[in-house]
């Protein structure tokens, strides 16, 4: 892998931490690396470990997790803050993820 392409794969990667709400558009994101999208998703995935919408799945649940825990906010008031519409797929998502529905995830923490 070139240099130019690892530069731009991390870029890809701090731009998914770091905009949660939105869900990732692989045709901008490939625009953005400057590769085609299967480049972009062969290289990212190899890369990582995880798909491009599985690794931004992923740290959307790791964020969930940390309202959850720091902010102490509702399950509701995460799911709506991270974009979902659906708190029950917002759960069944969390759950995938953290392995525990976040209810009971935020009942631990605070038991």
């Amino acid at each position: 892998m070139h240099i130019e392409d690892i530069k731009a794969i991390y870029a890809i990667k701090i731009h998914l931490q770091t905009d949660v709400d939105l869900p990732p558009n692989i045709a901008s994101l490939a625009k953005e690396a400057g590769m085609s999208e299967p480049k972009l998703r062969r290289l990212f995935k190899r890369t990582f470990g995880k798909g491009v919408f599985e690794f931004y799945q992923f740290t959307r649940m790791q964020k969930a997790a940390g309202l959850l825990k720091e902010k102490r906010l509702t399950v509701s008031e995460v799911g709506y803050h991270l974009g979902f519409t659906n708190l029950s797929h917002f759960s069944k998502v969390f759950e995938q993820h953290i392995g525990v529905k976040p209810k009971k995830y935020s009942s631990q923490l605070f038991a």
